[in-house]
């Protein structure tokens, strides 16, 4: 079965990321469906390309879709499909096209390449073993996630980034958390801003905002209280109950846990009832 339709990754900035392999199959199809005509065209006379483009977006998908899947069929066409940067269907309706492929038993394939959401995870400096995408900040996705201990991914305009910070400092659950914004990515004025929500805030407040964002929030940082720190260490404190003064484990346990000394000695007071 012949390939029909490839799902072609561009850059997501600077151009001479683009893959031989994307080059390749561009110049093989016959047509590309793309978010925008302009920025495709000049993704395109970079690599002189000459294709015919067809707009695909979330406005129009339910009408171009079956237009493809019967130009496939009937008359043997192979299609592209690019974003206006990085990976197709990654916050665009590209997987609705891959359904209707499904459905009509239509072989299609990706060809990787960038990634702004897997890019910025790399550069945030963040824990990469579990992360969530959420696409564009979206409060009610957020706030559904927030519980989770797990990087968030998220794009921002620079239009809102502000805005979306100020929700991020209201929101009580993000107050311990790191946060890494990354702007233009793989571009000459790239940016890597890290720290706590005030100083993001304060920064694009004195720094106007400008090119496309992406905020990593990192795993939320949970903040004992002398009582939980000291029953994690309820071991340690049992084993020199039998061996030493209750003054001396007091000393011993506040230098171990940098708890207080006097806070200490009333907990393990408390606990033994001595």
């Amino acid at each position: 079965m012949t390939t029909s339709l490839y799902i072609v990754s561009t850059p997501i900035g600077n151009l001479n990321d683009f893959t031989f392999r994307g080059i390749e199959i561009l110049n093989k199809v016959d047509i590309i469906l793309c978010e925008d005509t302009r920025i495709t065209s000049k993704l395109l006379t970079n690599n002189s390309i000459n294709k015919p483009l067809v707009i695909y977006n979330d406005n129009n998908a339910n009408t171009v879709i079956p237009k493809v899947i019967k130009n496939i069929l009937n008359n043997n066409r192979i299609y592209a499909l690019v974003s206006d940067a990085g990976t197709p269907l990654i916050s665009d309706p590209g997987y609705k096209l891959i359904n209707a492929c499904i459905d009509n038993n239509i072989k299609y394939t990706a060809i990787p390449g960038p990634c702004a959401a897997i890019n910025a995870l790399v550069l945030s400096g963040l824990p990469s073993d579990k992360f969530l995408f959420i696409g564009f900040f979206n409060a009610k996705k957020l706030e559904e996630i927030s519980d989770l201990n797990n990087t968030i991914i998220m794009y921002e305009s620079p239009n809102r980034i502000l805005s979306t910070l100020e929700y991020i400092k209201n929101n009580n659950k993000f107050n311990n958390t790191n946060i890494v914004i990354i702007r233009e990515m793989t571009k000459i004025f790239e940016e890597v801003i890290r720290g706590k929500v005030d100083y993001l805030i304060e920064y694009f407040n004195n720094n106007k905002p400008r090119g496309e964002f992406v905020i990593l929030i990192s795993p939320q940082v949970k903040v004992l209280n002398s009582n939980e720190i000291l029953n994690n260490h309820l071991d340690l404190i049992n084993l020199l109950m039998d061996k030493i003064s209750l003054k001396d484990i007091s000393t011993i346990v506040s230098k171990y846990t940098k708890i207080n000394k006097n806070t200490v000695y009333n907990f393990i007071k408390n606990l033994h009832n001595v």
